[in-house]
């Protein structure tokens, strides 16, 4: 039997479900690495100082556990660092020395959710480590859950304005482009009067299922209300952003939709920085893109002019 499969009623689940726990440690082959190897965690990193704030970032953990023994950065300095960066993400001191009352007090001061005495008290690493991770995971859900659209399960308003500002910042800090494509179901009035708003429900869903197929992992597709929809595109130029738009276009009139037929979409897009380099900027250029396709006929794409011509 596999060593996770050996923990019982620990930590066994994998893929997305599997918590996750970042080691901020100068001794890559601590015993209690393995030790939440084999009840069943992914150790998704294992970095000294500085260094493991990228580390967070890129592996996205729900728990860190940090060597109170770190050279270079104590830990207590990486302790502020990882409450000023806001992540939300909880970690556990751990080090040889005793668990006093007084050094645990000292850890929950700092911010950490407890002080584990290591080799000594490997089960109770592992039992906290289980319940933070349970608790990031649900805080997680709840997070996704208020930034989800209920009919489409899409991002909402509210998750895009807040990806929309990242990406615009994105450019500001490293000059990366990003796109914006709006995009409205055409005639949807005509399609709630004559076949019900349940059949409308579907064109909806329908058009939502083209955006997420067509949706790279770092992109945000959102319905903004109603039948009106957005797909931000990060590090995409007006030239690819334009075949995405069309590839979107294409799907969505592609295939019938049930109790409606036939459904099409209208979309505006806007790049930045050839349109726009502010947000409100850049969703004004694609809107004014949109309307200019529904004024063409509809069923088409249509980019915003560049900046010198606008």
């Amino acid at each position: 039997m596999s060593a996770p499969a050996q923990a019982s009623g620990k930590q066994q689940t994998t893929g997305r479900d599997q918590g996750r726990v970042l080691l901020v440690t100068d001794a890559p082959a601590a015993d209690y690495q393995a030790a939440l190897e084999q009840a069943g965690f992914a150790v998704v990193g294992v970095a000294g100082g500085v260094a493991a704030m990228v580390r967070l970032r890129n592996t996205r953990p729900h728990v860190v556990v940090i060597d109170a023994e770190l050279a270079g950065v104590s830990a207590a300095e990486f302790a502020r660092l990882l409450v000023q960066a806001q992540e939300g993400v909880p970690f556990i001191f751990v080090g040889a020395a005793e668990g006093t009352v007084a050094r645990r007090e000292h850890a929950l001061l700092s911010g950490a959710h407890d002080y584990v005495q290591v080799p000594q008290e490997l089960a109770l690493l592992v039992a906290r480590t289980a319940q933070l991770v349970s608790l990031k995971q649900e805080i997680d859900r709840l997070h996704a859950e208020a930034d989800r659209d209920f009919l489409t399960g899409l991002a909402n308003r509210r998750r895009f304005r807040t990806a929309l500002g990242n990406e615009l910042e994105r450019w500001r800090r490293y000059r990366v482009p990003c796109a914006l494509l709006l995009v409205d179901i055409d005639h949807m009035k005509q399609i709630n009067d004559a076949h019900g708003h349940s059949a409308g429900d579907v064109a909806i869903r329908h058009v939502a299922a083209a955006l997420v197929s067509l949706s790279r992992d770092n992109d945000t597709a959102a319905r903004l209300g109603g039948e009106e929809f957005a797909l931000l595109l990060a590090n995409a130029n007006e030239a690819s952003a334009l075949r995405a738009a069309e590839r979107l276009r294409q799907s969505v009139a592609g295939v019938a939709v049930e109790q409606v037929g036939a459904v099409t979409i209208s979309i505006g897009v806007a790049v930045c920085p050839a349109h726009a380099t502010a947000e409100r900027a850049l969703y004004a250029a694609s809107d004014a893109a949109l309307y200019r396709a529904k004024d063409a006929g509809r069923n088409c794409v249509t980019a915003a002019p560049p900046l010198s011509a606008a």
